[in-house]
């Protein structure tokens, strides 16, 4: 297993992996074990692989996960992105206000359905606080209400800290963070 920065030639397979796993595409069972609601192009990946990063998980020629990495300067446009940070002057993490941190947004991550439960996580988890330790104090993410099963494998699984919920439009989403 190769985790590195993704390359335009991982575009098309990070896609179809997304779009495999959005709520529309999945039963009411497989949504228990987590989804994604971004719909990105080739060229939002571009964007954000030169703005902080995508990181993959390769296994021969296959894609086993990824994790997309985004500074907040500037600010990606997505508006739960926006809705999420305006909520970081209201909140602190070790009785400091996350605005007085070096952050960065980590997510969308989704793991490929044959490589769930092998460790693909933890190694990809592990490749984000090596590429960014340098630059930055704390990553950040958000998790919708809805998906409980992710937010119990960034908590309890990677040990990310929940702090206050933060909502956009009629949805709620947990705040997550975690020291790099």
């Amino acid at each position: 297993m190769i985790v590195r920065q993704a390359e335009p030639k991982d575009y098309s397979a990070i896609i179809e992996l997304q779009n495999a796993n959005t709520p529309d595409q999945l039963t009411e069972e497989e949504k228990k074990q987590g989804f994604v609601v971004s719909s990105m192009t080739k060229e939002t990946l571009d964007g954000i692989n030169k703005n902080l990063g995508v990181l993959v998980a390769i296994e021969g020629e296959q894609l086993a996960g990824f994790v997309c990495l985004a500074t907040t300067n500037p600010l990606p446009e997505h508006p739960i992105v926006k809705a999420m940070y305006e909520s970081f002057p209201q909140q602190q993490f070790n009785d400091k206000k996350l605005t007085d941190y070096q952050v960065f947004i980590y997510g969308p991550v989704l793991i490929n359905s044959n490589w769930r439960g092998k460790g693909i996580l933890k190694k990809l988890f592990a490749a984000v606080k090596d590429f960014t330790k340098n630059d930055y104090d704390l990553g950040t993410a958000f998790i919708n209400d809805k998906n409980p099963h992710s937010l119990a494998v960034h908590v309890d699984g990677l040990g990310m800290t929940a702090l206050k919920p933060f909502n956009y439009g009629e949805e709620t989403f947990q705040l997550v963070v975690f020291s790099v």
